[in-house]
């Protein structure tokens, strides 16, 4: 989620027309780098040219590209921009690629409102949104600054239509101070404004040269400060072969937890502290379905997270209503309408008329159904349905559309999840019944509503695209807090967490975890190791012994539909044990224990979750049975 909001702020924020003050580059060739934490990641490419009665165009190309665990993603936006005389909009036109699938999006305007028609998999989308005022284009902007901008202090405000949100947002510019910028080796005379754009969520920097026009922009993101600098062809298009992040920079995009949650999926409820990183800072509302704000002061907001009751049973499909509409019908991401989105909807289902069960029939399916991929930033449903292939995003995607199909209101909800230590960026899915709107995770899967342990920023029907949930809370949140849990419960049973308590102690051969509520006693010929690792390793604690020794113990959550057999076989297959499972007890938990050649496992039945300890080394089944001995869970 973060690549997708970084480049609606860079293009919202930043627009790039040509510059000629400095010398760079020609009117109709303007060439940009971008820099992530200061690397290279992509470029933008604008020109400028005159059409008939006055008309200005702007067309725009961009590339970001960014390698990350392991994966390779890519996202293009094509753009064309009309505006007349006085550099208010005519029309604007353009075309994005997060995916194997494109989307196109134009926007016609027209008294007193916009005409927008977005197209993606052969299928196109019409809707109007009402304005009042002047629509300005860069162009426009240009001018306004230029006229307007002399000196610290002075304010401009304007409105624009962004494709990427596919919204009419407010912006402003402000002088902050005059300063020269560096490029190409020359010293250009800027003045240096803050930027906000309402639908951006967050305020950014840009140098605007003495024609008005932004030479450098700046913005925070998660990953560290994005900047888009004015440069030459031939290194622009270098950045174009993309930039791999810092490990470190992933790592501020996360909140590691103070305690680690035991059985997370089956909690009833969390209460958290989320303090703000940098001081001065606004919170949004986050009272929603499930969270409620316990206090709120100065950079610190405490915040109640429960698990929804089972509403009561609501008959599908639902009759179409002003509340209820825009979550119903079908848009150029939730394409509801297609036939076989239509077919597979159907077919799940079946005869179910209850709305709750029918979702979750849904959910099954696209849990079993969809293969996580990092390199698919965001794709429509008319993609996801033949390839099965995205990031959360796209189970949450893919979850709403077939909802809709089935005739049940759905949006799509974007927010951080727990998962093994920390909380990440995460997308799932809410269905309206009745009158309460219920979560549903088929990435992040529990039995029934989902769990509480997740944090919801914003909601959308993805009517104006996938933007739309990046913005306003969600721009300003990711990256910028910093998460203590408080408390946690657990079948009506409420446990306490000390803020002063480390999330484990491994002192001389003991190592204990008070969070997951086990113990370890290991042999004293051997070492702790992997003690402090989270998500995307699911590992709680390792240890390393003489001989090359070396046994990991891992913490997973299998399909609450999986039995546990079922799920114990799939995660012996992925340790490459193929040997025949045999029963073991280890106290009152319940096992199956496997070996294959050098490599011995044993996975433990802890409802919901399924816990497997590895041991390689020589005589693997003895070094099992020997460390076993030592292994302690409380409340088993």
């Amino acid at each position: 989620m973060p690549f997708r909001r970084l480049i609606k702020i860079l293009r919202l924020s930043f627009f790039v027309p040509a510059l000629i003050s400095a010398g760079v580059v020609s009117a109709d060739d303007a060439w940009s780098i971008i820099k992530i934490a200061g690397t290279p990641v992509g470029y933008i490419f604008e020109t400028i040219t005159s059409g008939p009665s006055g008309v200005t165009i702007t067309t725009s190309d961009s590339k970001i590209v960014l390698n990350r665990l392991g994966n390779r993603v890519e996202l293009e936006v094509r753009s064309r921009t009309e505006e007349s005389g006085p550099g208010r909009l005519i029309r604007v036109e353009a075309e994005l690629r997060a995916s194997l699938m494109s989307t196109k999006t134009s926007a016609v305007v027209k008294p007193g409102f916009l005409e927008i028609t977005s197209e993606a998999g052969g299928r196109s989308y019409t809707r109007t949104v009402p304005y009042s005022g002047d629509l300005l284009g860069p162009e426009g902007i240009r001018r306004l600054s230029l006229e307007k901008l002399r000196g610290p202090g002075d304010v401009i405000d304007f409105q624009t239509f962004s494709t990427e949100t596919g919204s009419i947002s407010k912006g402003r510019r402000q002088t902050i101070a005059r300063e020269n910028v560096t490029l190409a080796g020359r010293s250009v005379p800027c003045l240096k404004v803050e930027e906000t754009i309402e639908a951006a969520g967050v305020a950014g920097t840009a140098w605007l040269d003495a024609t008005g026009e932004a030479v450098k922009g700046e913005m925070p993101t998660p990953f560290g400060v994005s900047e888009i600098i004015r440069t030459d062809r031939a290194t622009a298009l270098a950045a174009a072969g993309g930039g791999e992040l810092p490990s470190e920079m992933y790592e501020r995009s996360i909140l590691k937890a103070n305690v680690r949650l035991p059985q997370a999926r089956a909690l009833d409820s969390l209460r958290i502290r989320l303090s703000l990183r940098q001081p001065g800072g606004e919170w949004p509302n986050l009272a929603r379905p499930g969270q409620t704000v316990v206090s709120q002061k100065g950079k610190d907001l405490v915040l109640d997270l429960h698990r929804l009751p089972v509403p009561p049973s609501v008959r599908r499909p639902a009759e179409e209503t002003d509340a209820n509409r825009e979550f119903l019908r079908p848009n150029e991401y939730v394409q509801s309408d297609l036939a076989e989105i239509l077919r597979v909807a159907l077919e799940i289902v079946g005869g179910e008329t209850d709305t709750l069960r029918a979702a979750l029939k849904i959910e099954r399916w696209v849990s079993d159904n969809m293969i996580f991929d990092l390199g698919i930033a965001f794709a429509p449903a008319s993609e996801l349905i033949k390839t099965k292939r995205g990031t959360c995003l796209g189970y949450a995607t893919l979850l709403a559309t077939l909802a809709r199909a089935a005739g049940i209101p759905s949006r799509v909800v974007l927010g951080y999840v727990y998962a093994l230590g920390m909380f990440g960026g995460h997308a799932w899915t809410e269905v309206l019944v009745g009158s309460a709107w219920v979560p549903l995770d088929a990435a992040v899967v529990s039995s029934g509503i989902a769990d509480p342990a997740r944090i919801g920023f914003s909601a959308s029907s993805l009517e104006s695209g996938p933007m739309g949930l990046t913005g306003g809370a969600a721009a300003r949140l990711f990256g910028g807090t910093e998460i203590k849990i408080l408390a946690f419960g657990r079948n009506g049973q409420p446990v306490e967490v000390s803020e002063d308590a480390p999330v484990f102690r491994a002192e001389g051969n003991l190592y204990s975890n008070p969070g997951l509520g086990f113990a370890w006693e290991k042999p004293s010929d051997f070492a702790f190791v992997q003690t402090a690792v989270v998500w995307p390793d699911p590992t709680v604690v390792g240890l390393e012994g003489p001989n090359g020794a070396r046994l990991v113990l891992r913490e997973t959550t299998p399909s609450p539909w999986k039995e546990f057999p079922v799920a114990a076989k799939e995660l012996f297959a992925q340790e490459g044990i193929k040997g025949s499972a045999r029963k073991i007890s280890l106290g009152t938990l319940s096992g199956l224990m496997a070996q294959s050649g050098d490599k011995a496992a044993l996975v433990l039945d802890l409802k919901p979750d399924a816990w497997i300890l590895v041991a390689e080394g020589r005589d693997a089944p003895a070094l099992l049975d020997r460390v076993l001995r030592g292994l302690k869970f409380q409340n088993r």
